[in-house]
């Protein structure tokens, strides 16, 4: 029989029961009408279970308290089946049963069930996330890695950083980030139904924070790599840092044979190889070869060396270029012998050539190969000069840098396809052979040799015979004639225009002009006088905006003219326009001829009279110009050839005496002007016309009076005949007394040179009169200062003027003396102003 109170408390129990199994109902209602709430209510359950567990814990066991349990359980089990069979199937109705499972065994366990409930959601969702952000990371990181193992093949073959590393390395940091960040946030308990649009909203908004980060991680990449990445060089020729200058230069001969090349290409590798890489300058190394500037590059390297090595043969003795290079360096070894270091090596015995006498200063310690050291391999001739000579250069070399291995190359990539055949490197060589279906035993001959391209141009059918053991004419005959189609191929590209420049044939009698920019107008009027002498002048259109340019622009038009015209001034002595011209000209085969206005040969560049010191010039500067142009036009346009004239030996005499060497004219010229100097008194050159002839002797008499030579060809005449005085016709001087007026001209050209300043004595008749143009226009190619006065009143500038008078006097502003007031106002004015020009104080 139950006492009282356990009747009493089994009646409690039931009734809270009946209250729980109403509360259940609500819950199923609930759950049919608002899913949301099944957690709210599922937690509440959990709760009040947990309360009564606590309560009956200190309360004996009895078997009503077993059914009750009983009955708990069951209730728990169909709430948790009523709840999940309104889930839509999922992994987190999966998830939700497994945790509702787990729920019932922890109370059974004597464990909260709330919080049984919340540690298995956290470890369910920590461990989905984990494993899908793993997965991810690891999908990823392969992917990132054989994409930088593709691309640092690739930059090892490049010899440059390849871009994707930064991207791979964005890409990884990317997903660590994101991976903490998920790790970090709190998890919550899953829901029981899927918001499709919370999900989107969240997805979107991580999508954007993971762009935003994206975009930062690259910002900041980009600088990276731009301290990290090895810089590329800009278009246009501009380079961001300056080049480190090369101070030992490889002088050879361009055209020599297949083995002096080949010596001279090992010689380069060994010298490398011993820490001088960044000090040989070398133009195969240099990849110039193909470059219209080819010529006037080796020159410029020829001036700027410290020291340069003269691989001294026939072929160098007899080849222009090397020539030119070699007096380069003997007029800087003369001129300091501390600015160049010579060392010179015979590579072969002189048969058909003679050493010039200025190289036998060199012979002491010149390294000869051709006695003591002729029977040894070429390998062993290097390495006989780098042991005679490193000791020397490591003196003047300023980056003692070993040589950087050079990048592998992939085979049969087609390559070669991508260049021209002088550059092509050893594998690009191979490339070419193997489609050109020759076998692998010969191509391995030219492998186990070396060869490139630059070796390839210079080889002969003997040579492939000799050196390289290609014993099959049929290969040989078929490699040579593919060498030629590939030649003829590549001299129709557009970037090949000089090599088509130089078998263009000239047009004859056509004159191509060289000058600087600033004597253009000296050019119009050469152009305008010879033109009249039926002699077609040409000259460059456009500047351009590099050197390559400026010559590709001209090139073509020097090509057409069998003759080039060197203008020497002031300005042309260091105008770079002249220089690469000139080096071009001579590249192309021209015939020159200096125009010497100035003698300005000791200004100009060592490589500029090397070349032109052994060309024609004649003397503009001394002789009378229309002389000087009969001879341009004799040597230029000759008549001796034409049949049925006969000319004079005086006539031949002083056309042979106008044309010398550049070199020798510059020497009479600087004797002359020794012997100008030595008068160091002011001259004036008065120009002016006969009718005023009695003014003419007051001012001269006056500006002698003050200290200052003049000269006017008032004393020139001849028993009174007014044709011989200034002012009267060229056409009639000529005509009875040419010698006279050919003596009269050159005396007014050789004062004027002489003078200080010009004095035109400018009146109507003047103004229009030949020795005004002749007389101005000589003065402004001479760059003298130009003094106008008025002995007769007119507009100023002067009306009825030509128009090269009129431009010249525009600029000037004439004193007026054309009265008596004026001229005792205005004289000291004119000497105050002529005092100032001389430069007397």
């Amino acid at each position: 029989m139950m006492s009282d109170t356990e009747v009493d408390q089994k009646e409690e129990k039931l009734e809270t029961n009946e209250k729980e199994e109403k509360g259940d109902e609500t819950v199923d209602n609930q759950n049919v009408t608002d899913p949301k709430n099944d957690e709210t209510n599922l937690m509440e359950l959990e709760q009040t279970e947990t309360t009564q567990e606590l309560e009956g814990m200190d309360k004996p066991e009895s078997p009503g308290d077993s059914v009750s349990d009983a009955v708990l359980d069951e209730e728990i089990k169909d709430v948790t089946t009523d709840v999940n069979a309104d889930e839509p199937a999922s992994a987190d109705t999966h998830a939700d049963e497994s945790a509702s499972t787990d729920v019932v065994a922890g109370v059974t366990q004597g464990e909260s069930l709330g919080e049984r409930c919340q540690n298995v959601d956290d470890d369910v969702e920590k461990n989905n996330n984990q494993e899908t952000i793993e997965e991810g990371l690891d999908k990823e990181n392969e992917k990132n890695n054989e994409m930088n193992q593709t691309e640092v093949n690739e930059a090892d073959e490049t010899n440059e950083r390849p871009q994707s590393i930064i991207n791979v390395e964005i890409k990884n940091i990317e997903k660590a980030e994101i991976e903490e960040d998920q790790l970090e946030k709190p998890s919550e308990p899953p829901m029981v139904e899927n918001n499709e649009a919370n999900d989107d909203a969240g997805k979107d908004e991580m999508l954007q924070k993971e762009n935003s980060f994206i975009k930062a991680v690259e910002t900041e990449a980009k600088k990276v790599e731009q301290v990290l990445a090895p810089s590329k060089a800009p278009q246009n020729g501009v380079t961001g840092k300056k080049k480190h200058k090369k101070g030992i230069f490889i002088c050879y001969s361009p055209d020599a044979g297949f083995l002096e090349r080949k010596f001279v290409v090992e010689l380069v590798r060994q010298l490398k190889e011993n820490n001088l890489s960044e000090d040989i300058w070398f133009d195969k190394d240099e990849k110039i070869i193909d470059s219209p500037c080819w010529f006037s590059l080796r020159m410029e390297a020829t001036e700027r060396c410290r020291a340069a090595i003269l691989i001294m043969s026939d072929s160098y003795l007899s080849s222009p270029i090397s020539l030119y290079e070699g007096k380069c360096l003997l007029q800087r070894h003369t001129a300091d012998a501390n600015s160049v270091k010579i060392h010179m090596v015979l590579y072969s015995q002189l048969l058909e050539t003679r050493l010039p006498n200025p190289y036998h200063q060199f012979l002491k310690h010149m390294v000869d190969l051709t006695i003591t050291h002729a029977r040894k391999s070429l390998a062993e001739k290097t390495s006989v000069v780098v042991g005679n000579l490193m000791e020397s250069l490591e003196k003047v070399a300023t980056a003692l840098v070993p040589n950087q291995p050079v990048p592998t190359q992939a085979e049969f990539a087609n390559e070669y396809k991508k260049k021209k055949i002088g550059t092509w490197s050893v594998v690009d060589l191979q490339d070419w052979l193997f489609n050109l279906g020759v076998k692998e035993f010969y191509r391995q001959n030219f492998a186990e040799g070396m060869i490139d391209g630059f070796l390839l141009m210079s080889m002969t059918d003997d040579d492939m015979l000799k050196y390289l053991g290609i014993d099959s004419r049929v290969v040989r005959k078929k490699i040579m004639q593919s060498v030629l189609l590939q030649l003829d191929k590549e001299s129709k590209l557009t970037d090949n225009w000089h090599f088509k420049s130089r078998s263009q044939r000239a047009k004859p009698n056509v004159v191509y002009v060289i000058y600087d920019p600033a004597d253009r107008r000296l050019v119009q009027n050469i152009k305008s006088d010879l033109n009249l002498r039926q002699i077609p002048i040409i000259h460059h259109q456009k500047l351009g905006q590099s050197k390559e340019e400026f010559l590709k622009l001209n090139g073509p038009i020097m090509a057409t003219s069998q003759y080039v015209l060197v203008l020497m001034t002031e300005a042309s002595a260091t105008s770079p326009f002249v220089f690469h011209e000139v080096m071009f000209a001579d590249w192309l085969g021209k015939k020159l001829v200096s125009l010497v206005f100035q003698n300005v040969w000791s200004r100009l560049r060592c490589s500029m009279r090397a070349l032109l010191g052994d060309y024609p010039a004649i003397d503009f500067e001394t002789k009378l110009y229309r002389e000087a142009l009969g001879i341009l036009e004799y040597h230029v346009k000759p008549i001796r050839n034409n049949p049925g004239v006969v000319l004079e030996q005086s006539y031949l005499d002083r056309m042979a005496d106008g044309l010398k060497p550049f070199e020798a004219l510059a020497s009479i010229g600087n004797d002359n002007n020794k012997a100008t100097l030595a008068n160091s008194t002011p001259k004036i050159f008065i120009s002016y016309h006969w009718d005023m002839q009695s003014k003419i002797t007051d001012i001269r008499h006056l500006l002698e009076v003050n200290g200052f030579h003049c000269w006017a060809d008032i004393t020139q005449t001849m028993s009174g005949s007014v044709n011989h005085l200034r002012g009267a016709s060229s056409v009639s001087n000529r005509s009875n007394k040419m010698d006279v007026t050919e003596t009269l001209q050159t005396q007014i050209q050789r004062n004027m040179k002489a003078s200080s300043v010009v004095i035109c004595c400018i009146t109507p008749k003047y103004v229009q009169s030949d020795n005004c143009i002749k007389d101005l226009t000589l003065a402004e190619t001479l760059h003298k200062p130009v003094l106008p006065i008025m002995l007769r009143f007119c507009p100023w500038p002067p009306e009825g003027s030509p128009h090269q008078v009129r431009k010249i006097l525009v600029r000037l502003m004439a004193i007026d003396l054309s009265n008596e007031k004026l001229f005792k106002q205005n004289i000291p004015i004119m000497l105050e102003k002529v005092r100032k020009v001389c430069g007397i104080a």
